[in-house]
């Protein structure tokens, strides 16, 4: 135990194994993965979009890519108008934690963000906007200011 010589069983583990990687890097068919396009066409150049697969998930980039590298994050738009600026609409991001928030679509220019998802209606009580928060049990729509509350919705 402990006498083997070290490049002897690296190298018996490796003669056999090295030609199985080859055989099999010949026998598999080498898979081409198509763009789709994304309906777009590229603020910088003018060429049309391409949804990529990336490390944090899919994202639209110029199809000209090396020579035009203009990406955008692709967001949900919720339809909702933004409580703070009136002008943009609130979209679904992903924080770097993958957590789902709320931000406004003019964002540097309108600092808007919740963790809750904003709903078109405004507080009878104080003309706030309303957010449908996830409790235990369901859905409940409340006023972030805390002085209204709806029953919880399953």
């Amino acid at each position: 135990m402990g006498k083997e010589n070290w490049v002897k069983v690296v190298d018996e583990f490796y003669q056999p194994f090295s030609k199985e990687v080859e055989r099999a890097e010949e026998q598999v068919a080498k898979i081409e993965m198509k763009d789709e396009l994304a309906g777009s066409d590229c603020d910088i150049c003018g060429a049309p979009m391409v949804v990529k697969m990336g490390r944090y998930g899919k994202f639209h980039a110029c199809s000209r890519f090396p020579n035009c590298r203009n990406t955008k994050a692709i967001v949900k738009d919720t339809g909702v108008k933004c409580p703070v600026c009136h002008e943009g609409n609130v979209v679904e991001r992903k924080s770097k934690r993958n957590r789902t928030f709320y931000g406004c679509s003019r964002y540097p220019d309108c600092d808007f963000v919740s963790w809750d998802r904003p709903i078109e209606r405004e507080c009878p009580k104080d003309h706030h906007f309303l957010v449908e928060k996830k409790v235990k049990g369901g859905k409940q729509v409340v006023c972030p200011n805390g002085d209204y509350k709806e029953e919880i919705q399953k």
